[in-house]
């Protein structure tokens, strides 16, 4: 295929996500989805289900789960699929991550055949679990989690299924904000059909099949030319998940790089348990994914890039989870496989290893009613220290790298809810030192203003992000709530279950800082001095 058509065709996919994620943002009502863009968007090629491209902000997570998606959903109902159809489905264990996380896939047909998919996913805020907003600590199967969807219509024939959208709003505390993303997902789809539309029109299906499985086709030879500089052998890592104040998961992993091929085992990892940290394959597939695609950016997001990737998951393990294996908190353990693939591979290329990041989800949720008697559930992910780098030191106030979920505007959250925001700071003293050192953690305190119930869900209380090279590990996780009947929680504590709070009650966290790269020794001074001026260390 000519070059210059193959770039225009790919710039117009991504151009098509793009919108589709632009939309999905500007018509959704819950501020999870329109302030913190936890969503994404995808094109997906029906024959080999994969990924032909997504929107660039959405969630990184989701590129492989919205994979795992369309493969359960056609896989079900494909066969019977008509132009105008939508289908909905959450089942964690199918398309990873978790309940909140709802998905939907539109087939786009031409010339009477299903030509690509359209597939999208939003977190919905409240879907019905034991604790509203979700992210409970206490929970210990996925019926206390929410509403559990397998492959079910939406939409036939360009129609809402009526029963279906009473059915959702049935099972949650907030049916407008629900009702609300629900066709915003919807609108971005038919947004979407529309502009392949056109794009059919200018270009010629044809042309439009032969640039999907060209892209496919060179995403998996440039990924494969990077795997290349890995040296063949295998690697090793250990992590943990920490599950209660003395309990933890733990994470082993044996990464062989053989060829440009790779094959993940994490044979020895932690059985599944009676928690909210299990995660389903699908989730460990694409956290592994995404260490690699963090190492190497320039790579195309594409399911051709995914091809090299094998994988070895026990059965019965905690990473490969079946139902009823509660998975509400997938944030902290896909992290910590995230890392764990860095882990094993920094000494092999130290050049582009980096430190831990902060590497929890950090989720503080707090629900109730405000001033004027309406329910209302607030989810703030939390934000800290990336890891310090060949390339410099780590960011502050940074994202998780599998999410990149934003924190909210602290103007914005006090317009929504009933809280006050008295502090969102940097940590002296919390960023691990190194040649380079980490990014600090963020200090955060928010003051109830009516009476509501307050939990978090975080890790690293114990165990900071690790530093390479010589580099020295990043601070660590605190929470507690100061209520009227005293003091829950405080140091060494990362999880907090559902608590009372009342007026004036305040909630303070501490987020981890990153991990350090290379030996303290060989700072710069400059940077040393620079860091005592801004308060990143206090000596």
């Amino acid at each position: 295929m000519h070059a210059l058509d193959l770039a225009i065709i790919r710039g117009r996919l991504q151009q098509v996500a793009d919108e589709m994620d632009l939309v999905h943002t500007r018509a959704a009502f819950s501020p999870v989805i329109s302030e913190m863009a936890d969503r994404a968007n995808s094109i997906i090629d029906p024959q080999r289900l994969e990924v032909v491209t997504q929107g660039k902000t959405g969630l990184p997570v989701f590129v492989t789960t919205m994979q795992s998606a369309a493969r359960a959903i056609m896989d079900t109902v494909g066969h019977e699929l008509r132009d105008g159809d939508v289908i909905v489905m959450n089942d964690p264990y199918a398309c990873g991550t978790h309940l909140q996380d709802v998905k939907m896939l539109r087939p786009w047909f031409a010339d009477g055949k299903i030509a690509l998919l359209l597939v999208n996913t939003g977190h919905y805020v409240d879907i019905g679990s034991a604790a509203a907003g979700g992210f409970d600590p206490a929970a210990t199967d996925i019926h206390q989690e929410g509403l559990f969807l397998p492959p079910s219509y939406v939409m036939r024939g360009g129609h809402i299924c009526e029963d279906m959208l009473r059915l959702f709003l049935a099972n949650t505390r907030l049916p407008e904000a629900v009702e609300g993303d629900f066709r915003a997902q919807l609108n971005a789809l038919e947004v979407g059909a529309r502009r392949l539309d056109s794009l059919v029109e200018e270009r010629g299906l044809a042309t439009l099949r032969e640039a999907v499985d060209e892209l496919g086709t060179r995403s998996e030879e440039q990924m494969r030319s990077y795997l290349r500089l890995i040296p063949n052998g295998t690697y090793h890592a250990h992590d943990v998940v920490e599950i209660s104040p003395t309990e933890e998961l733990a994470v082993e992993l044996s990464i062989t790089f053989k060829d440009g091929a790779v094959t993940a085992d994490f044979t020895g990892s932690s059985p599944a348990y009676l928690g909210p940290f299990n995660i389903s394959a699908a989730t460990t597939e694409t956290s592994v994914f995404l260490a690699f695609k963090h190492l190497f950016p320039e790579v195309p997001i594409n399911g051709g890039c995914v091809r090299p990737f094998s994988f070895v998951i026990p059965e019965g393990c905690f990473l490969g989870a079946k139902r009823p294996s509660a998975v509400g908190g997938y944030p902290e353990t896909s992290q910590r496989v995230l890392e764990a693939v860095w882990g094993a591979i920094a000494e092999a290329l130290p050049d582009l290893a980096w430190g831990g990041t902060f590497g929890t989800g950090g989720t503080l949720t707090m629900t109730g009613r405000n001033t004027e008697g309406a329910f209302f559930a607030a989810v703030f992910p939390a934000c800290g220290g990336l890891g310090g780098s060949k390339a410099g030191d780590g960011l502050a106030h940074s994202a998780t790298p599998i999410g990149l979920a934003k924190f909210p505007k602290l103007e914005a959250s006090e317009h929504d809810y009933p809280v006050l925001w008295e502090a969102m700071e940097i940590v002296p003293d919390s960023a691990g030192q190194g040649s380079w050192r980490g990014g600090p953690g963020t200090r955060f305190r928010v003051r109830a203003l009516v009476p509501m119930h307050a939990s978090f869900l975080a890790d690293r209380a114990r165990h900071g992000a690790r530093g390479i090279l010589g580099g020295e590990s990043g601070g660590m996780t605190s929470i507690v709530m100061n209520t009227t009947s005293g003091a829950v929680g405080g140091k060494g504590t990362a999880i907090v279950p559902r608590t009372a709070l009342r007026p004036g009650d305040t909630v303070e966290f501490v987020t981890p800082g990153g991990g350090g790269y290379g030996p303290r020794a060989q700072r710069d001074k400059r940077l040393i001095e620079a860091d005592l001026a801004d308060g990143i260390v206090s000596q």
